[in-house]
């Protein structure tokens, strides 16, 4: 029994992701537990990953595994062609009927007429086309030559330059590769021979008598005849051997085990690594000389298997080239009972260095997820499930990641929305898994606070080689800010409106109130000039911070001065620190203005020992709150004069003021000077 290890699980997890189920053919053997993890790397780069269509793999493979010895690889494959797992690990690939799928266990080998004919009819293929449909004759041709150029038959090169010319180079280079998988796993059933089908299969061979008796015989049965007659077993034994000595995209070694001595290689395998035939008969190769020194312990390890068990592999590991440099391959072998090792190997420098530029990018990814402060994210295209999620998603949404990352993430994600955006969410996965790129906004309720934030999100699709949605990719923005800075500045149009419509109409008033109120042009622009750069100097403080509120003191001190008075020595101001609303500035603003040009004409500023004191206060009775404002001029030695008409300052604080904000006004012309006092409403007046 494999002691189950920690990443055990994430390792079955990821094999079920891609076939809908965990095969027999993955699960860890007691000897050698990381083997099975390689045979999976192996099959993830030269069978599910590799871009043809995934019915056709899975029907190739069927027709192929009847040329093995033990009939696992083709139960399992087939299981996989009629829809137990996932065909060619593509989830929404329909599968084949049964009934469809038994007639490739009953099909024929073409022989060698029949090759002939085939590769005859692709070689005449004017331009390259794509793999053709099931069942058809056109696939007929390709299952003939694939099986030539599977078993190294006679014809086999021409099957390969004819596969060429039908289907392209890159077609036949991905077939290829395929096929190799198909070979290694073929040899590995095979050394395996207590492999047990798989459940699903076994439980579909228990319920049809006749396509268990097919799927048990065909492996091995109605294989391609010979090309020559075979005297005898012992020269049918060399014909296969020969035959598998000139595979040359496979390494084929022979060890002494005990020695480690290699006794004899392919040519395939001195093509990978430079050594001459003389260099290997002249018993100067050893394993542990052809072993980088870190690889040592490895293959040590597995040459105590292979006394234990009489295989050993796959493994991988890097192998010296006779120049000195290194290539990494895959291994797997047995002893043949004379006390030789036959080792197959396999050139893998092409997916290692895959392997290392993806886990790189794959880290660049990661550190710029994890940097960003959007949350960033990937969904697998046909379970909707997160395949990524960036940190930034729990600052965000104020929840962990593990919390969504459970059951249906959908389901998960858009409970954390307001109901109301729901169903556009689900909508927008959707476009994208059609092929659509979408924005929107959205809110959610925080979590722990229950803050409403709004976000907003982009879903854009990811697709293979093929134009495939393979998976949805994402990035969602906190736009809180954003939406309130633009309903802000909603605000503040509305409120400029507003405030230039009571502009005008306070223009309008001053000018005609103060036409009413003048004896000629020169009164009258003079009046005039005076009220309208006062109203220019609200103005101008309002609009720094029109939210802020004014300062009621600077506000009086402003009007002071802009009348040449001077603190102190013309005027005091005292009174607590108070911030009065833009409206009630204005006003304010305008009736100092007109108490200021009463004093220059008629009162304490008139005099060199004039003086102004402006006092205010908050005052509470038992309903209402009120400012109040006390003015009071003094230097004065007789009865101030009384103003003989109503001009606009009388109108201003008599009516004015009462009327747009509430204000209480009383005057008093004592013989040291004027005294007003104004109330006003603090609730209409003041800055909360």
């Amino acid at each position: 029994m494999v002691e189950r290890r920690i990443d055990d699980a994430g390792f079955e997890q990821e094999v079920v992701q891609r076939l809908g189920l965990m095969p027999n053919l993955f699960r860890p053997t007691p000897s050698a537990p990381d083997a099975a993890r390689q045979l999976w790397q192996f099959a993830k780069s030269s069978y599910l990953d590799v871009a043809l269509p995934p019915l056709f793999k899975e029907r190739l493979a069927v027709h192929l595994s009847r040329l093995g010895r033990t009939p696992y690889c083709l139960a399992r494959h087939f299981g996989f062609l009629v829809g137990l797992g996932h065909p060619g690990g593509d989830r929404t690939c329909r599968p084949e009927t049964i009934g469809r799928a038994r007639q490739l266990l009953t099909l024929p080998f073409a022989d060698s007429v029949g090759v002939t004919a085939a590769l005859e009819r692709l070689e005449a293929v004017r331009e390259p086309c794509d793999i053709p449909a099931p069942s058809s004759a056109a696939e007929a041709d390709l299952l003939a030559a694939a099986v030539a150029l599977f078993t190294q038959a006679e014809a086999s090169d021409r099957a390969q330059r004819a596969l060429r010319t039908a289907f392209g180079d890159r077609q036949v280079e991905l077939l290829t590769a395929f096929l190799t998988y198909l070979r290694m796993a073929q040899f590995w059933a095979d050394a395996h021979p207590e492999l047990a089908i798989d459940a699903d299969v076994a439980a579909l061979m228990r319920s049809d008598p006749d396509l268990a008796a097919d799927l048990s015989s065909s492996a091995g049965r109605d294989a391609p005849p010979p090309q020559a007659p075979a005297a005898d077993a012992g020269v049918s034994s060399a014909h296969r051997l020969r035959r598998l000595l000139e595979i040359d995209s496979v390494g084929v070694l022979f060890f002494d085990h005990a020695e480690g001595t290699l006794i004899d290689a392919n040519d395939g395998f001195l093509a990978m690594t430079g050594y001459s035939r003389e260099e290997v008969r002249s018993g100067q190769l050893t394993w542990q000389s052809l072993t980088p020194p870190e690889w040592v312990e490895s293959s040590t390890s597995q040459i105590a298997n292979l006394q234990r068990t009489g295989r050993i592999g796959p493994y991988e590991k890097e192998y010296f080239h006779k120049n000195g440099e290194r290539s990494w391959m895959m291994f797997a072998g047995r002893d043949i009972g004379d006390g030789t090792l036959v080792e197959l190997a396999m050139n893998i420098d092409d997916r290692k260095r895959t392997e290392a530029a993806l886990r790189d990018s794959e880290a660049r990814f990661r550190q710029f997820g994890e940097a960003s402060s959007d949350v960033v994210w990937i969904r697998d295209a046909a379970t909707m499930q997160w395949e990524y999620l960036s940190p930034s998603f729990e600052t965000i949404y104020g929840v962990k990641r593990a919390a969504v990352l459970q059951g249906d993430h959908v389901a998960r994600w858009t409970e954390l929305m307001l109901p109301e955006h729901r169903p556009r969410a689900i909508e927008s996965l959707e476009r994208a898994r059609q092929g659509e790129r979408d924005s929107f906004d959205f809110r959610i309720a925080r979590q722990p606070d229950g803050g409403v934030r709004w976000l907003r999100i982009r879903c854009f699709p990811m697709v293979d080689d093929t134009g495939r949605v393979q998976r949805i990719g994402g990035i969602t923005q906190d736009i809180t800010a954003l939406v309130s800075a633009a309903e802000h500045q909603k605000f503040l149009l509305a409120e400029l409106q507003h405030r230039v419509r009571n502009m005008l109409g306070v223009i309008r008033s001053i000018i005609r109130r103060t036409g009413e109120g003048s004896d000629n042009v020169e009164d009258f622009a003079s009046h005039l000039e005076g009220r309208i750069a006062a109203l220019s100097r609200i103005q101008t403080a309002v609009t720094r911070d029109p939210l802020a509120g004014f300062d009621l003191a600077e506000l009086i001190a402003d009007e002071l001065r802009a009348g040449a008075a001077r603190e102190e020595q013309n005027f005091s101001l005292s009174g607590p620190s108070l911030r009065i609303k833009a409206k009630a500035a204005e006003n304010i603003g305008l009736a100092m203005h007109e108490l200021v040009t009463n004093a220059l004409k008629f009162g304490a500023l008139t005099v060199p020992r004039g003086f102004i004191r402006i006092d205010w206060r908050i005052e509470d009775d038992d309903e209402n709150g009120w400012l109040v404002l006390d003015w009071r001029e003094s230097g004065l030695s007789a009865d101030p004069i009384a103003p003989q008409r109503h001009g606009f300052g009388t109108v201003l604080l008599e009516q004015i003021l009462p009327y747009d904000i509430g204000a209480v006004v009383t005057r008093r012309f004592d013989p040291k000077g004027l005294r007003c006092e104004i109330r006003l409403p603090t609730n209409d007046i003041l800055k909360s």
